[in-house]
């Protein structure tokens, strides 16, 4: 004789699985649509300078400022200038390959004076061959780190340049080739 088996109840386990199942993939779908949204949106890049920077002594050499290295990019030029020179204002340039494209790093020594961010930003017109009706320059005085942030766009180029004071010292990052974020990750990657 056969009975007839009653069917069985759904096990509670297998459901809550199902559950779980379902609250996984509306994470990783959250999570997906969040990185997406993340990648794509950066904050501009003045707000992106490192603020946190070595102290620069009175007394520094010239080859520990504008060392061979600046993070990953390598110095392909240097012109000392009176960078080491014992008393006085001290200066100096120095030109870094970065990504093929140059950046120039000048240092200045200023010991009479406490630097401001308007004699770090004085000859800017000059240093990018420019005027001031087609600039755009944003100061940060009251950070950790007074820095400016500063674009030309010319007809035929756009120069952009980080200035900022460390100590006595104002230090300028400038390029027309390299673009605003291989300047940023030059000036981040920069120590001093």
């Amino acid at each position: 004789m056969v009975e007839d088996e009653a069917p069985r109840p759904k096990q509670a386990w297998r459901t809550s699985g199902s559950l779980f199942i379902i609250f996984m993939f509306i994470g990783a779908a959250l999570l997906f649509a969040y990185s997406l949204w993340f990648v794509n949106t950066h904050s501009p890049v003045e707000a992106r300078f490192n603020q946190r920077r070595r102290p620069l002594a009175a007394d520094t050499a010239g080859y520990y400022i504008l060392r061979e290295r600046a993070g990953d990019y390598l110095r392909t030029s240097l012109n000392v200038d009176t960078l080491d020179a014992t008393e006085g204002r001290r200066h100096g340039i120095a030109e870094y390959d970065v990504d093929g494209k140059t950046v120039r790093l000048e240092v200045e020594y200023i010991p009479d004076a406490t630097p401001t961010l308007d004699m770090v930003f004085d000859g800017f017109f000059e240093r990018s061959n420019g005027t001031d009706t087609a600039s755009v320059l944003k100061r940060f005085p009251q950070a950790r780190t007074p820095y400016y942030f500063a674009v030309f766009s010319g007809f035929t180029y756009t120069y952009y340049e980080f200035g900022w004071i460390n100590g006595n010292w104002i230090l300028r990052a400038s390029t027309r080739d390299a673009g605003q974020e291989a300047l940023l990750r030059f000036v981040n990657g920069y120590v001093y």
